[in-house]
């Protein structure tokens, strides 16, 4: 079909687990690609654009889910890998470099969606940033935070983190439905 749409799927593992039921459900009415690479946090994503991009069709719509590395206290210093202002200029940056590479791309944020831990606290704080940075660009926001709070202990592949197939089924079939509006 000459005017199907490209949809660029970018983000950490998680979306790589959700890409191909993205794909699959979208299978004859739209091209969906993703790097094959994990996005990590928003600023490797935001840096690796200059690498992915050539290997993709020109995006029609981009859905960007980049949060959880960002939060991680990886070396145990007590603060986040990307203080709350990194990782605001980093969205902040994505969306400027996305429309000055590609005029008239949608761009769809979504949420960092919870893990299986009890405190959410950072999770909800770094999506109010993402909130924040769609309300100033007109960015509608893909809730995925509030579509999986309550389902990520069923749906958790065993590491706390990850979905499991029907977990990534079901993030496939919302992610889907914020793209259908473009589409």
């Amino acid at each position: 079909m000459a005017d199907m749409k490209n949809i660029l799927l970018l983000g950490d593992s998680r979306r790589q687990g959700y890409e191909p039921f993205v794909r699959k459900l979208l299978e004859g009415r739209a091209g969906v690609y993703g790097p094959a690479e994990n996005g990590r946090w928003a600023g490797y994503t935001l840096n690796s654009l200059r690498f992915w991009l050539d290997q993709f069709p020109k995006p029609d719509i981009v859905h960007w889910n980049c949060g959880l590395w960002d939060l991680g206290d990886d070396y145990h210093i007590g603060r986040p890998f990307s203080l709350p202002e990194e990782y605001e200029s980093a969205v902040e940056r994505t969306v400027i470099v996305l429309r000055k590479l590609f005029p008239g791309v949608k761009i769809i944020f979504a949420t960092t969606m919870p893990t299986t831990g009890p405190d959410h606290t950072g999770i909800i704080s770094y999506n109010n940033i993402i909130k924040q940075v769609a309300a100033k660009y007109d960015i509608p926001v893909d809730d995925l935070y509030a579509g999986f709070h309550d389902k990520m202990i069923p749906y958790d592949r065993g590491d706390h983190l990850h979905l499991n197939e029907e977990g990534n089924t079901l993030v496939a079939r919302q992610v889907v439905a914020a793209l259908e509006q473009y589409l």
